[in-house]
């Protein structure tokens, strides 16, 4: 940076006399000097005046110890190492800059900020969801009272806008169709199948089924979570297939927690379950649960309302690591957390809230309990601890 004729303070000052608009004519011409004299001078400038750059700064100026720089400053000033005093004077200048910018930024901003979050209040998910028949159509599904009809005789399905039925009176029909619903991030849905099994699909997951049940057992496939309330029959057993895991039930009330990158869970609420994987075979009685664990499945005692709430419209968290409860809010608003601190997704937090509560409530629920503060940009939040 060229600062000849000018000392890396006298800069600053211009900047931040500029950038306040309390510059005379004359410190404004001489700022525009200087800027002129290099690109290096004007990329300098317009990178002190970006919001990353004083967001970046003010990061490191929180956890800057003023008293302790300056003590050790002082220790290291010595007539004989003034030349370690013109290294660190640009840094001088620019924290100078910094301070003075993030101070503008807070105390001129911070209620157009306010506001700006107020009327971009993030709202709960809905119900909402794809469906993708048999031949690749897409037909979105919302809070819309269609009728939908594949316009094959004796076979129809209705949509409420929460509820998809495949409940049918006297089909023939002796080919199978194979649908998929699926359920976006910020959404829910509920879908009734042709053998009056009843599944509640949570967001960012996926079922895939057939129109309707032929043979000798009764299948669907999972991606994500959902909660069944199985139909007893008992020559047709129902199977839920999760990836290479295989839940089977004749009549029976479960959740089942399968996303990327995190254990899956089976949660029995009543009836019996067996679940095969990896060559392990276990049998589930209600309120038990298994987890995957590397390569074999923990069975252990559990209360089931803290694990199939959301269905009745709520968020129960018993003890839960707070990553985890961070995951749940990220699929059910549809936004982005990053978290700047590792300790804090292994807080515990316990609380139980309205699922359809705007974030902003969420969020200070979760500030107040677990001591952290969040920031919100958008869709974007950052979480740190408090």
């Amino acid at each position: 940076m060229d600062s000849s004729k000018h000392t890396f303070q006298e800069i600053a000052h211009l900047i931040l006399l500029s950038r306040y608009g309390k510059a005379e004519k004359w410190q404004i011409l001489e700022l525009e000097e200087w800027l002129k004299k290099s690109e290096e001078n004007r990329n300098f400038y317009d990178k002190v005046l970006s919001r990353s750059y004083l967001e970046e700064g003010l990061e490191e100026y929180i956890q800057y110890d003023a008293d302790d720089a300056w003590k050790q400053l002082k220790t290291k000033m010595h007539p004989r190492k003034r030349r370690f005093l013109v290294r660190v004077f640009p840094y001088v200048a620019i924290l100078v800059v910094i301070i003075g910018l993030v101070f503008l930024w807070q105390t001129q901003d911070s209620e157009p900020i306010q506001r700006e979050r107020v009327m971009t209040a993030i709202l709960p998910g809905s119900s909402k969801a794809q469906l993708v028949l048999s031949n690749g159509r897409q037909i979105e599904l919302e809070a819309k009272n269609d009728r939908l009809c594949r316009r094959v005789e004796g076979e129809n399905f209705e949509n409420t806008g929460e509820l998809l039925d495949y409940r049918r009176q006297g089909s023939t029909e002796n080919t199978v169709q194979i649908h998929t619903l699926r359920i976006p991030r910020g959404g829910e849905y509920q879908i009734i199948l042709s053998d009056s099994t009843r599944v509640w699909v949570n967001a960012d997951s996926e079922l895939q089924y057939p129109d309707h049940f032929m043979g000798d057992k009764r299948k669907v496939v999972l991606k994500g979570e959902a909660y069944f309330e199985v139909a007893k029959d008992t020559s047709r057993p129902f199977y839920v297939e999760v990836g290479d895991m295989n839940v089977k039930v004749l009549g029976t009330s479960f959740n089942i927690s399968a996303y990327p990158n995190s254990k899956r869970q089976t949660t029995l609420v009543e009836g019996c379950v067996t679940i095969n994987w990896n060559q392990q075979q276990v049998m589930l009685h209600p309120g038990q649960q298994a987890t995957e664990n590397i390569r074999e499945l923990q069975v252990r005692e559990v209360n089931v309302a803290n694990y199939v709430g959301w269905i009745d419209r709520r968020f129960v968290f018993k003890d839960k690591l707070l990553g985890e409860v961070l995951e749940d809010l990220e699929r059910w608003y549809d936004v982005e957390i990053f978290v700047t601190d590792d300790k804090i997704r292994n807080l515990h937090f316990t609380a139980n809230f309205q699922k359809y509560e705007n974030m902003d409530k969420v969020l200070k629920i979760i500030e107040y309990a677990a001591c952290v503060k969040f920031e919100i940009k958008d869709r974007t939040l950052v979480v740190r601890l408090d």
